[in-house]
Order: C-alpha cells, then structure tokens, then sequence
C-alpha cells in the first residue's frame, strides 16, 4: 500500500510539473527582505524557452514590489511594442560594481530550478543577508509568474 501511495504522489508531481507552461505573459518580483536586490528578466516568443531577450539589470528596494503585465517595459533587448514570453531570471548576488557570481531561477519545462540561495551584497559590496530567490511558475503561457526574494 505504501508503494502505491508513493507511485501516485510521484505522478502526480510528475503531472504537476508537466502541467507548468515554458512562458509567462507577466512577472510580478516582491523583495521581503531588508536589502537592496538585483535581477535581470529573461525571454523568448511566447510560449518558448530560447532567451533571446534580456533586461537590464534592476534593482528592487527592500519591500519593493514590481510588476510587469508584459514585458513592454522591461528594457533592455525586450521590444517596446510587441509582448514577448518570459521564462527565468538571472539573479546577481549584488550590484554590478561587485563583480558577483549569481544564479538564475524560472520555468521548470525550460530546465530551471525555482530557487536560488545567496549572500546578498549591499552596493558598498559588503554582505547583507542571506536571501533566496524563489520562482513561483505561471501555469500558463497567458499567466504570470512571481519572483519572490525572502
């Protein structure tokens, strides 16, 4: 009995990952932590996992909430016009004066883990807190994804 129960919850976690779209539509980022965040935001056309576009870097306050209902106002190689897919974030472990490492977090169906842990860097380059970045998936190309830093 206890091995069926296992095979059962193994598909239906199998399921549950199969069931999460390569794409979001949008991106909603939250920064709950007490230390200033970093993050680019990657895509492709709907729907696909290939990267072509990026933003720049963004930084988000602590508390900060950002959202994105397309990636029209993303910036960077994003077009201004035309909503493209996003599917991952790059996730510096601080500001680009640092000379950091990072990770990237996003869609599980475009072979990404949905969480990230780092010692996050203040802008002076001197360590703030230990954060994590977790990827909340849109199950659907038309949904949107969140972008949680704890």
């Amino acid at each position: 009995m206890k091995k069926l129960c296992s095979v059962l919850i193994t598909m239906l976690l199998s399921f549950a990952a199969f069931a999460q779209s390569p794409s979001a539509i949008g991106l909603s980022v939250q920064n709950q932590t007490n230390c200033t965040q970093y993050y680019y935001v990657v895509g492709d056309e709907m729907c696909m996992c290939g990267g072509i576009y990026a933003s720049n870097i963004i930084a988000i306050p602590p508390g900060g909430i950002h959202v994105y209902s397309n990636s029209t106002t993303l910036g960077g190689s994003f077009p201004t016009t035309v909503p493209k897919g996003i599917f991952a974030a790059k996730i510096p472990d601080g500001p680009l004066a640092c000379a950091t490492s990072g990770g990237s977090v996003g869609q599980a169906p475009c072979g990404l883990t949905t969480l990230y842990a780092y010692l996050s860097l203040s802008a002076t380059c001197s360590p703030c807190a230990n954060t994590k970045a977790t990827w909340y998936p849109a199950f659907a190309c038309s949904g949107m994804a969140r972008l949680i830093f704890t």
